[in-house]
């Protein structure tokens, strides 16, 4: 995942920001401590943010202490051990070692001399994180292997390839929940998947084409100039991404974290979006 869903800050009250900081740098703790060093240098707001929906979906309640960060040797607030800060941190290093395979696969050359290198430090990654979720390396597997088959084959159909994601996510989302929540879960965890694959296509679309990666997007447009162009369409598909995503979260029954994941689904996916266009329009700043 690529850290594409992140709050706006200056919408947030302050305790809000704070204790959204302060979960980042539980995970961070939680992860180095009981998965990897590495998830302290890797961790991005994708899975912050699947956190904080987890615990709101679940019930789980928030108590935080004050501890010193290793690496600005500052004391932090930070949010005390939890079952989704701790799936959460698994999912990231399961997520991050097939990610690593999937570099050594897409790369050659020098990068792809970089991308073993990093498959190597994320295998101690994987083997600890599988420990603590038994069954989810195997299903991301099984998942990754069919989304690397569509890829492959440069299938152009949008909703066919983002599907296949989502799925990814999905399971990483709802992974050990049961019932009504493994459900919520699911579907929170597809629709906000099926957001993260369309926007990195999107942002990643001149790129691809000068690596000549596939992009579905290039493929169903059939050029990068005609995905710039359908900027306004695709903006739309990603909002229906969201309100789908909303849509599923309503359906938990309300949460003390609403507020913040609202605004991170809401305002930071469009702000996020915004900062795609104008990056393929350079515009910039």
């Amino acid at each position: 995942m690529f850290g594409y869903i992140k709050p706006r800050a200056s919408e947030l009250l302050v305790k809000e920001n704070e204790f959204y900081k302060a979960v980042y740098c539980g995970i961070c703790r939680i992860g180095g401590k009981r998965v990897s060093r590495f998830t302290r240098l890797l961790l991005n707001n994708d899975f912050v943010f699947l956190c904080l929906v987890r615990m709101a979906v679940c019930g789980d309640k928030a108590c935080a202490e004050t501890r010193r960060c290793p690496y600005s040797l500052k004391k932090k607030c930070m949010l005390c051990e939890n079952e989704s800060a701790l799936y959460t941190s698994a999912a990231f290093g399961i997520l991050l070692y097939y990610k690593a395979l999937d570099d050594v696969a897409d790369n050659r050359g020098l990068s792809r001399v970089a991308a073993k290198f990093r498959a190597l430090f994320a295998r101690g990654m994987f083997k600890r994180a599988s420990a603590l979720c038994p069954g989810l390396a195997e299903d991301v597997k099984e998942r990754l292997s069919v989304l690397a088959g569509l890829e492959k084959a440069r299938v152009s159909s949008p909703d066919l390839v983002s599907d296949s994601f989502a799925a990814i996510t999905a399971l990483a989302a709802s992974y050990g929940a049961e019932g009504n929540e493994r459900d919520i879960l699911w579907e929170c965890g597809y629709h906000i998947g099926r957001y993260i694959y369309l926007i990195d296509a999107f942002e990643d679309v001149l790129r691809d084409e000068k690596k000549g990666n596939f992009n579905v997007l290039a493929e169903y447009y059939g050029s990068p100039d005609a995905v710039v162009g359908a900027a306004g369409d695709i903006g739309q598909t990603l909002r229906d991404s969201i309100h789908a995503f909303c849509r599923a979260y309503e359906r938990s029954g309300g949460s003390v974290y609403d507020k913040l994941v609202y605004n991170i689904a809401q305002l930071g996916s469009a702000d996020c979006f915004a900062a795609a266009v104008n990056k393929l329009k350079g515009t910039d700043k």
